[in-house]
């Protein structure tokens, strides 16, 4: 499947956004508590906390990109991570989904990562940052994949989404009901070999 539904928009100004200061600072430790909006029109701009970071290498792993955030003044700034993975090729599809602590976040790290290219890799891609949709959020996130193909126990852990508290890897909510495997797993075995798998 593709990417989510983009909502277009300007980077958030300094107007809609809180400057990154002390109040930033106090919460960004802190889960986001706000009840979950189903779309990202139901989320007024300034209380957005996801953003997708667009045209990321195809060869970058879900570390390479925590340690691109890390690296950059995100650590402890971020609750939810996740760099879909196709699951033949084991490329990820050059998209990740990025959920700020708080909303006075976002005007940073859109300005540090809209248009970056200081990869780790070889790669002539500018990174594109977007709003997240229809998903707005840390609990709306966790929820849409939580029951998900990909948080079952055949998929390797570098392709599943991640949470942070105060920039410590935590515990994925478990799931409500029995997750299905994926059509296709990886196991790091040679292509040859690797299995096609119908989940039930």
């Amino acid at each position: 499947a593709g990417p989510s539904l983009q909502v277009p928009g300007p980077v958030p100004s300094e107007a809609g956004a809180v400057a990154a200061g002390s109040v930033c600072a106090a919460s960004a430790a802190v889960k986001v508590s706000a009840k979950a909006k189903d779309t990202c029109d139901e989320v007024p701009i300034n209380e957005r906390t996801t953003v997708m970071l667009r045209n990321l290498p195809n060869n970058y792993s879900r570390s390479m990109l925590l340690t691109m955030l890390n690296n950059e003044g995100f650590n402890g700034k971020y609750d939810f991570v996740y760099l879909p993975i196709d699951f033949k090729s084991c490329a990820c599809l050059g998209y990740a989904f990025v959920n700020l602590v708080d909303p006075c976040w976002v005007h940073p790290f859109w300005q540090k990562f809209d248009g970056y290219s200081q990869w780790v890799l070889p790669s002539r891609k500018v990174c594109a940052v977007s709003w997240s949709g229809p998903h707005q959020g840390f609990e709306a996130h966790v929820e849409r994949y939580r029951n998900s193909p990909v948080m079952h126990e055949s998929v390797d852990d570098e392709h599943k989404p991640v949470v942070f508290l105060g920039g410590l890897r935590q515990a994925f909510p478990a799931p409500t009901k029995l997750i299905k495997a994926p059509k296709i797993v990886h196991r790091s075995i040679p292509l040859s070999s690797a299995t096609r798998m119908s989940g039930a």
